[in-house]
């Protein structure tokens, strides 16, 4: 804990004061991390900016180099904080699936839910600085902040204190829905409209009439289950159009250990849909101090007139309003896919915000970033407005996962 006595004898080195009785302070090493465990506990709400997930990050991640917390101090006293990280990188600028430029970068990134305490416009202006300064002093090319609104105070600050060259333009703002719960599951059904409770009932009622008797869902809860989890999931995710992308769920180290780091939380959710012994759906989610994040969904196409993701999902949320394990609020994050708009009742606009150094270096990738972004934009518009855009999309989706599928089969062939 943080005491008084603790913060007066601290050392500010390299902060920089904006007002009177304001502080910053950027911690770079891992051992000064500890000071604020307790703070940095009681403040984050979001398992993605969690310590101990970072912690693990930080061992997992080839990219890692080291932390990068800025941390505004009020009247002596920590009042904010922002988690980040610096890495040295390779990013994929892509027009819709193809990538354009691929260039190594030195940045730093501030995560999903990581601005922590108060965040006022003054603590936010503080922030904003701090990384100006930071970029200033070429300890980066470029910063990215993850999932900012337009209306939120930290988007506002870096607006008004990055001018025009060290800003990034033309940034994807994307579809953000979750579900505020009701008091009960018969109420969140009774909350969907008509037809889409006939849509839910309708699938359940067709997998459970063709494959009777031989369907269940499992539930994977804790950390022993984990790597019998990812085994799993694994044999669904090969077989569709994420994994062909790169995307999705990946058993590698860092996900793994997220995974554990939840289910020794007891916030583990990972629901898996078996027909006939085989898994055919996923979701896999963390409840977060009363909000529900889900993280992957998956299913196996042969399985795709059934809706299992559908019907996992639909497990998925039911099981918040066990009093055991009760959330107030279900996060789907990202995406705009019409699962979601058929659920949720609540919807924002957030994405990325990329800040630059003035350099070369910062430069060039602010006119490579932008310009890959204008594009990418005018091409999906263009398409959209033609009604081309959908079709084009699940053709190359259908397209990739035969290939990919091919693929793999012929890997387990040589395997076996």
């Amino acid at each position: 804990m943080i005491s008084n006595q603790d913060l007066s004898d601290t050392e500010f080195s390299g902060c920089e004061s904006f007002d009177t009785g304001s502080k910053t302070r950027v911690l770079r090493t891992m051992e000064e991390l500890e000071e604020f465990r307790s703070v940095w506990n009681l403040w984050c709400k979001d398992p993605n900016a969690d310590l101990e997930y970072f912690l693990a990050s930080a061992r997992c991640r080839t990219d890692f180099v080291r932390p990068h917390i800025i941390v505004v101090y009020q009247r002596g006293l920590p009042d904010c904080m922002l988690i980040g990280r610096l890495e040295h990188t390779q990013i994929s600028l892509k027009i819709g699936y193809f990538n354009l430029f691929r260039p190594r970068i030195r940045r730093l990134f501030f995560l999903q839910g990581g601005l922590l305490g108060n965040a006022s416009y003054e603590n936010c202006h503080l922030l904003a600085q701090a990384i100006k300064k930071n970029l200033k002093d070429d300890e980066a090319d470029s910063a990215e902040v993850s999932r900012l609104t337009n209306q939120s105070s930290l988007h506002a600050a870096v607006m008004t204190s990055f001018g025009f060259l060290r800003s990034g333009h033309f940034s994807p703002l994307h579809e953000h829905r979750w579900i505020e719960l009701p008091k009960s599951f018969s109420a969140f059904m009774q909350g969907l409209s008509r037809k889409n409770r006939h849509e839910i009932r309708r699938h359940e009622k067709r997998l459970l009439v063709d494959f009777e008797g031989k369907t269940h869902i499992h539930c994977y809860r804790t950390e022993s289950e984990v790597d019998e989890l990812a085994k799993e999931v694994e044999k669904i995710c090969a077989n569709t159009y994420q994994r062909a992308l790169g995307v999705g769920f990946q058993s590698d180290p860092e996900n793994l250990e997220s995974l554990r780091i939840a289910a020794r939380g007891g916030g583990l959710r990972g629901c898996v849909l078996y027909v006939d012994e085989k898994p055919c759906s996923f979701f896999i989610g963390k409840q977060y101090k009363g909000t529900f994040y889900g993280h992957f969904m998956g299913f196996d196409p042969e399985f795709q007139r059934y809706s299992p993701g559908l019907v996992v999902l639909m497990h998925s949320i039911e099981e918040c309003f066990d009093p055991e394990m009760r959330a107030t609020k279900f996060d789907f994050g990202w995406g705009d896919r019409q699962y979601k708009r058929a659920v949720c009742n609540q919807t924002c606009q957030d994405g990325p915000v990329y800040l630059y150094a003035l350099s070369f270096s910062g430069l060039r990738l602010n006119v490579l970033r932008s310009f890959t972004a204008f594009l990418d934009q005018l091409s999906r518009k263009c398409l959209s407005k033609v009604g081309f855009f959908r079709k084009l999309q699940s053709a190359w989706q259908d397209k990739i996962v035969k290939t990919h599928a091919k693929a793999y089969s012929g890997q387990k062939a040589l395997l076996n």
